[in-house]
């Protein structure tokens, strides 16, 4: 899809977006055991033991808040911070810029200038950012 950019994203504008936590432990093990014809784990079991370290979750809000996000919602079992921002503070902690674009079909989408930055405190916890980029993936299509 063809896209012209049409300008900065406001800094003002609010942008929600999800942090995920790496795992404490390999997901392959998951696929062992179900290999080894063992039961699945109930989802306490899962959380236990995939789910993301409470001390990490602490340091994601903590580190968030500091830089002007407010935290939605954390949730250790799905290794998951939603955070909310103005445009503004979420780029500069990024450390990426955040352009609007409109599509060939009229569509609007948001989406960085760049590869986004860990900061390098949270480097070793967080695996991936979500929300940034707002670009259509899909669409739908008319049956019949």
């Amino acid at each position: 899809m063809a896209a012209r950019a049409i300008g900065p994203t406001h800094p003002d504008e609010r942008i929600e977006l999800s942090v995920l936590l790496k795992p404490p432990r390999q997901l392959e093990e998951l696929e062992a055991r179900l290999d080894q014809g063992l039961p699945p784990l109930s989802r306490e079991e899962y959380a236990v033991r995939y789910g993301a370290d409470p001390a990490d979750v602490a340091m994601v809000e903590a580190y968030a808040r500091a830089h002007g996000l407010q935290v939605i919602e954390s949730s250790p079992a799905r290794r998951t911070v939603r955070l909310a921002g103005t445009a503004g503070d979420v780029a500069a902690l990024f450390g990426t810029q955040l352009v609007e674009y409109r599509s060939e079909d009229g569509t609007r989408f948001r989406a960085p200038t760049g590869p986004i930055h860990i900061p390098d405190e949270l480097e070793d916890v967080v695996q991936a950012v979500f929300g940034l980029d707002t670009r259509p993936v899909a669409r739908r299509r008319a049956l019949g």
